[in-house]
C-alpha cells in the first residue's frame, strides 16, 4: 500500500494539499495534522499521510488522490513535512518536506552527519525544486537547509549556486536514511532568472548536480 506524493501546497486559504498517485485501486488516503504542545523548534509542521483499505479488493495500478488538512503553521513556519509509515517495522518512515530556500552571505561549509545527493529535478507545475538525496542517523528526525549566496554566474541562461545543509547535530545511529525534500524557489529574498541553471551540491562535498529551470 503506496502513495506516491507528487505535489504538496500550502494555499493562501490556510490548507496543505497533498496530491499524486495511489498503488491501488482500493486505497484511500487521508492526511492527519501533528498537535504540538509547543511550536517545532525546526519551524517544520508535520502531517502523517495514511493509506488504509476501502475494500477487500482492488486492482493494481495508478490511483490518482488529493486530500488535504488545515495549515497549522504561522508566519515564522519554514516548510511542512509529510510522513507516510513504513511497510515494515525495520524501515524507517518515507519523508517528504517541503521548505523555503535561504539567502545567506556564505555557504555552510560543516555538518555533522553525512549526505549524499540522489538526484533532483525541477518540477515546473508546483515551481518547486525537488531533491532526492540521504543521509546518516535515524535516531531522530534532521532539519535542512537550502541556501543561496545572492550571487549568479553571468551566463546565458543564469547560473547560481546552491549549497543544502543538514543542521542537525550528530546522530549516532548509522542508518542510511533515504528522504525527499521539495524547495519553493520563489521565496522572499530569493528571485531566479528564467530560464537559468542551478549547481546543487551539499555542505562538505564538491560533487554537483545540474539542474535546469525553464
Amino acid at each position: 500500500m503506496n502513495a506516491y506524493i507528487q505535489k504538496i501546497d500550502l494555499t493562501n486559504d490556510k490548507k496543505v494539499i497533498v496530491s499524486g498517485q495511489l498503488s491501488r485501486t482500493n486505497l484511500k488516503a487521508n492526511l492527519v495534522e501533528h498537535v504540538y504542545v509547543q511550536e517545532p523548534k525546526d519551524g517544520i509542521w508535520g502531517y502523517t499521510l495514511e493509506v488504509l483499505p476501502c475494500s477487500a479488493f482492488g486492482a493494481n495500478m495508478m490511483v490518482p488522490f488529493s486530500v488535504e488538512a488545515p495549515w497549522a503553521g504561522n508566519e515564522h513556519a519554514n516548510g511542512v513535512r509529510i510522513t507516510q509509515p513504513a511497510l515494515h517495522p525495520n524501515e524507517p518512515d518515507d519523508e517528504i518536506i517541503q521548505l523555503k530556500v535561504k539567502s545567506v552571505k556564505t555557504f555552510t561549509t560543516e555538518q555533522a552527519n553525512l549526505t549524499a545527493l540522489k538526484g533532483a529535478f525541477f518540477d515546473q507545475p508546483a515551481n518547486q525544486l525537488v531533491v532526492d538525496f540521504t543521509y546518516s542517523g535515524g535516531c531522530f528526525l534532521h532539519s535542512f537547509s537550502l541556501e543561496w549566496d545572492g550571487s549568479s554566474l553571468e551566463s546565458s541562461p543564469p547560473q547560481y549556486h546552491f549549497n543544502l545543509v543538514d543542521l542537525s547535530e550528530y546522530d549516532p545511529c548509522q542508518a542510511i536514511v533515504p528522504i525527499q525534500l521539495r524547495f519553493d524557489i520563489d521565496t522572499p529574498g530569493v528571485q531566479l532568472d528564467r530560464p537559468s541553471v542551478i549547481h546543487l551540491r551539499t555542505a562538505g562535498n564538491d560533487r554537483q548536480i545540474k539542474i535546469e529551470i525553464a
